[in-house]
């Protein structure tokens, strides 16, 4: 386990207050995310159909400025501190440290807030309520 700790050592570690608070400027970039995903879909259905080679053209530069720009959102995202686990529906996980081991704090883009959390090696399948940490309150 010490090469994990050297490695997180460099990530930002969280509370569950502070990646709680941290939520109220990475819900505003993952809603901008999610427009451009939803205009790449209709750029990449008109593309399809398009027979104009002008127009054709027109839409690929489209979408590689939106995909550019999604991009940028989730290096957003990351340059906060969060970890993008997931992109369709956006999961961001937290590095936290509870009772003696480093956990990931789990948010998904429809919960208000961080509810869940999960150990280093669970996905999202492995999530847990979060009253367990804060029964608990030994956060770093």
């Amino acid at each position: 386990m010490p090469a994990l700790h050297i490695i997180f050592k460099s990530m930002k570690v969280f509370t569950l207050e502070e990646a709680r608070n941290l939520l109220v400027k990475i819900k505003p970039i993952v809603e901008d995310i999610n427009l451009k995903k939803e205009e790449l879909l209709d750029i990449y259905s008109r593309l399809e159909e398009e027979e104009d080679d002008l127009e054709k053209m027109y839409y690929q530069t489209k979408v590689k400025e939106l995909e550019s720009l999604v991009r940028q959102g989730f290096m957003r995202i990351e340059e906060l501190g969060g970890v993008i686990k997931g992109v369709d529906p956006i999961l961001v996980d937290f590095l936290s440290y509870h009772d003696g081991r480093y956990i990931w704090l789990c948010w998904r883009e429809d919960e208000d807030t961080i509810m869940y959390w999960h150990e280093l090696n669970d996905g999202f399948a492995g999530r847990k309520p979060i009253e367990y940490l804060e029964n608990t309150e030994r956060f770093i």
